[in-house]
């Protein structure tokens, strides 16, 4: 089936995805507040829309992949109040579970079709179509869907998840077992360093080659050359992690504790969403409380 598609962000992850499915023979229609992403998606074979309202008045299929909490505000705001029966919504952006639950079936409530699909790989994937994609649903849905999800992301890494909401859960947990396991080594190191041990002998003392793949060894090429600001570990989507555990009833204590320490921590570094985060490293590195 040949569907007009919508993409409501452009940026340096919905630019790759609106780019590979017009190379998939779609029409797309995009929109991203930045003029300058729009000229690029022009430049690639997209169709320019003035704003959402133009992307739901023309388009079958929509997809955001926008910031998060922006993600909320634009589905409450002008999705939901304006979708029409059989449009279907793939949001891609990284929400609080409860949070896409209360969104999809708000649309699903009005005779819409909703995945939740949130997606990794950065900005290279998106450009390759070699995204991960996490789908929440309901299965139909994702079926139909499916030849969309592939043309932007790797086949061997789109998994169906499970109903609504379960793509938001799936790509949790694939955040946390590669960017929390980072948070305790850098807590290993540092306990290290300022124990008194040099840093050369802080990796001897981990049997570490520091020019190997190690995940210590790349910590520890960071510190030696002084590029520590970025070592955020994601910290600016911490706070959608713990809120969709409180909502589920759980908790999450390890995360919850780092979140604390380091969240008026100094913003060294800005995510790829442009969001301000704090240097992990760095939060440990410093004096706390005067000590």
């Amino acid at each position: 089936m040949h569907y007009t598609i919508g993409v409501i962000g452009l940026g340096d992850m919905g630019g790759g995805i609106a780019a590979n499915l017009v190379r998939a023979g779609y029409t797309v229609h995009g929109y991203d507040r930045k003029e300058e992403e729009v000229v690029r998606f022009l430049s690639r074979g997209g169709l320019a829309a003035g704003g959402a309202g133009e992307i739901l008045e023309r388009c079958d299929v929509v997809l955001v992949c926008v910031e998060g909490q922006d993600a909320i505000r634009l589905t409450e705001g002008q999705l939901i109040p304006s979708a029409r029966p059989e449009q279907t919504f793939i949001d891609h952006s990284t929400v609080p579970v409860h949070e896409a639950r209360r969104l999809g079936e708000a649309l699903l409530a009005k005779g819409c079709r909703y995945l939740d699909a949130p997606i990794s790989g950065g900005r290279a994937g998106a450009e390759a179509g070699a995204l991960r994609i996490f789908v929440g649903g309901d299965p139909e849905t994702a079926k139909a869907c499916w030849p969309l999800l592939e043309a932007i992301g790797n086949p061997e890494k789109v998994v169906y998840c499970g109903p609504l909401g379960m793509g938001q859960v799936a790509k949790v947990v694939q955040q946390l077992t590669t960017r929390f396991p980072d948070v305790a080594r850098m807590e290993v190191m540092s306990f290290g360093l300022r124990g008194g041990l040099e840093l050369e002998t802080v990796v001897r003392a981990l049997d570490v080659d520091p020019e190997g793949s190690d995940p210590y060894a790349r910590l520890y090429r960071a510190a030696k050359g002084g590029d520590t600001d970025g070592l955020s570990a994601e910290f600016s989507e911490w706070h959608y992690y713990l809120a969709a555990a409180k909502a589920m009833g759980f908790r999450m204590p390890m995360l919850e504790a780092m979140y604390a320490f380091c969240k008026e921590g100094e913003r060294t570094h800005l995510d790829p969403l442009e969001r301000p985060e704090p240097s992990i490293w760095n939060e440990l590195m410093k004096d706390q409380d005067g000590e």
